[in-house]
């Protein structure tokens, strides 16, 4: 019986593989969710530089309805804001045209083969 039981081995390598797999598992979703938060982080970075290059500077028009006798009607003062720079704030988006590439999405025209 000693020799059965020494022979019989399907419970040991069922629990091995089963903390071979569950160990192999819980590594790839460790990874996996480091490499979902590094690339979390790095989207809303792009986000606070993009909110950053934003000017928030405005400028409303007065208005005023001038009577006959030189006088007012009505009026109402204009107001605005300008937007300085901030130490925060990030780079200003700027446009710029790539030369050297005929682009038939604009021209409506296909690429020239030269």
């Amino acid at each position: 019986m000693i020799n059965a039981l020494y022979n019989d081995d399907c419970g040991f390598v069922v629990s091995a593989e089963l903390a071979l797999i569950v160990t192999l598992i819980f590594t790839a979703v460790a990874v996996g969710i480091a490499v979902v938060r590094d690339a979390m982080v790095m989207e809303l970075n792009d986000v606070s530089e993009m909110v950053g290059a934003v000017s928030q500077s405005y400028n409303i028009v007065g208005l005023r309805k001038p009577r006959n006798d030189g006088k007012y009607h009505a009026q109402c003062s204009g107001s605005g804001f300008n937007d300085n720079q901030d130490a925060c704030d990030g780079q200003p988006i700027i446009l710029t045209h790539v030369c050297g590439k005929n682009d038939p999405s604009c021209t409506g025209r296909p690429e020239s083969s030269s």
